[in-house]
């Protein structure tokens, strides 16, 4: 099941309950286009809650522009890079509440990221 979401200059993302992924090496990628497949995680529950552990994580392909959540067991001891740091908190809080928008940002993160020299 997918659900259409409009972003801004009519491009859509499309929520899959899961991506279909094929090795590249080191990574996945997008079975259907070739595109890296993005991944990301973060603490949705407070260090001192028992349900610390549960974590979102989310996976995208930019080229197909589908993406699927789901919760994810991620250990307390693993420390997880939080790619909102930068943000004022009530940008990165609003990003939170639309996984679109924060697929879309992340995306976007990505774009901008220079790409690693080819061996």
């Amino acid at each position: 099941m997918r659900t259409r979401r409009t972003q801004p200059g009519g491009r859509r993302w499309s929520k899959a309950t899961s991506l279909d992924t094929v090795e590249d090496g080191d990574r996945r990628v997008c079975a259907a286009c070739g595109t890296v497949v993005r991944s990301y995680q973060y603490r949705f529950h407070p260090s001192e809650s028992s349900l610390f552990e549960r974590c979102v994580g989310l996976a995208w392909c930019s080229g197909c522009r589908v993406y699927c959540g789901a919760m994810v067991h991620v250990p307390r001891t693993r420390v997880l890079v939080d790619a909102l740091a930068s943000l004022p908190e009530d940008e990165a809080a609003a990003l939170r509440r639309s996984e679109v928008k924060l697929v879309e940002h992340l995306a976007r993160l990505e774009r901008r990221r220079p790409s690693p020299p080819q061996g």
